[in-house]
């Protein structure tokens, strides 16, 4: 990868390869369209067995970290070689950098491919990189989330680069190598405990769920009957109606969604089948919708399954979509895409500004916070809370997600509980003080 740094233009791109066998595999291209060795390697020996999804998250950091490296002309492979990783400007440059939407980051390589000849030296704090980008991107920076994938990718990288080398010293087999092997792993062990500090913290997250009054917004606009309704075909309209209503009430990933078959919808027992397809020779899509959890069923209440066979019933009428098992279609009747859906939610929040940042992913946060005020209203114990939310989200029983929720569920309860608290003191203080 030197040449990433020596080259005059950076060119890498993440693409997505299909092989014959249906595996969908993302590489990390260079302007010829040829692999990059060592992030090639790195993804494909930690996360092959993960979904396509992951594999091309991974190789957004690995190209976060080299283009952080071409943009302030670092070498790498010769500071992991040496050991002297990066100085504190840097870790701070490249946080600034794992924060920016990868479009902003691109324009400042355009302008930098430009005028390299006249902008040379490193990053000397965490601003530099902010005074180059354009005045009107200077407070555009994407979620906090997105932040902490990135870093923990680049953090996966480095370690992997790193490890790489101090086996390098332990080959030696001399008292000397091993104690260089042990200082090179103590330095290792600090450069990324320093970029993992810089990711943005737990609490900087923003609201998961849907803001007050958001669902039943998205709801009213979203339904076939309503003069609001964004789309003009019946069919469309339909179609995107249960599909909002399914992801409200079952909680599914969008990509779990698409992946559904006809078969996997049971009209009589009512449930939809949600199963691993990873790698369908027989799914057209580039990008195939799969399932990340754990196979399950998920159970549908009287209405919602009449919806879904009201549907079907509008999907028979497609000529193109008899010819595949897929459920949700599109108008000419192929496989619906996951851009698809994302686009449906981006229409309604354009013509409805008052849904917020309503998503697909939304939809799951909420149906987490429905299920924990249901299961306090029936008052469901901890224990019997915790293993179905697992099941029923398709999560394995050592994920951390179940903790997240209830985390967040403390918190609202001690608030409510502060807040009380507060009204019967500041009650009693005026009832011994009548000037209070």
């Amino acid at each position: 990868m030197n040449e990433l740094v020596k080259g005059s233009a950076f060119q890498a791109r993440i693409e997505l390869v299909v092989f014959a066998d249906g595996e969908r595999c993302p590489m990390l291209l260079d302007g010829k369209g040829v692999p990059y060795f060592d992030p090639a390697v790195w993804a494909l020996t930690r996360y092959r067995q993960k979904s396509a999804s992951t594999v091309e998250q991974a190789l957004r950091g690995a190209m976060l970290i080299h283009l952080f490296c071409w943009l302030y002309e670092i070498d790498l492979l010769e500071r992991v070689r040496t050991g002297s990783f990066f100085s504190v400007g840097e870790l701070e440059a490249l946080a600034t950098l794992a924060c920016l939407p990868f479009n902003d980051i691109r324009k400042t390589v355009k302008k930098k491919t430009k005028t390299r000849a006249a902008v040379r030296g490193r990053a000397r704090n965490a601003s530099a990189l902010l005074r180059r980008l354009p005045r009107a991107k200077r407070l555009k920076t994407v979620a906090a989330e997105t932040t902490s994938v990135r870093l923990h990718y680049v953090c996966s990288y480095l370690r992997w680069l790193g490890e790489r080398q101090k086996a390098r010293f332990q080959d030696e087999w001399s008292g000397d190598a091993f104690s260089r092997s042990h200082v090179y792993e103590e330095r290792l062990a600090g450069i990324l405990k320093q970029v993992k500090e810089r990711g943005p913290s737990a609490s900087s997250k923003g609201r998961s769920s849907f803001i007050p009054g958001a669902r039943d917004r998205l709801l009213a606009v979203a339904d076939p009957s309503s003069p609001e309704n964004p789309w003009t075909s019946p069919f469309v309209k339909l179609r995107n109606w249960t599909i909002v209503q399914w992801l409200i009430g079952t909680g599914m990933r969008k990509g779990e969604l698409l992946g559904l078959l006809v078969a996997d919808f049971n009209r009589v027992k009512r449930y939809c089948e949600i199963r691993r397809r990873q790698d369908n020779k027989r799914d057209p899509r580039r990008r195939q919708p799969a399932a990340k959890t754990f196979e399950r069923l998920a159970p549908l209440v009287e209405s919602l399954t009449k919806l879904g066979e009201e549907y079907l019933a509008a999907r028979s009428k497609i000529e193109a979509a008899r010819k595949h098992s897929f459920l949700f279609v599109s108008q000419s009747g192929k496989p619906l895409s996951l851009s698809a859906v994302t686009r449906l939610f981006a229409t309604l929040r354009e013509n409805f500004p008052d849904l917020g940042d309503a998503t697909p992913h939304t939809c799951r946060h909420q149906w987490n916070e429905d299920f924990s005020d249901y299961a306090d209203t029936i008052g469901m114990k901890s224990e019997d809370e915790l293993r179905e939310r697992i099941w029923l989200m398709g999560w394995s029983a050592k994920s951390n997600m179940p903790a997240r929720y209830v985390k967040r569920r403390t918190k609202a309860k001690a608030d409510e509980h502060s807040r009380e608290m507060q009204t019967s003191l500041m009650k009693r203080r005026s009832e011994r003080d009548p000037r209070s």
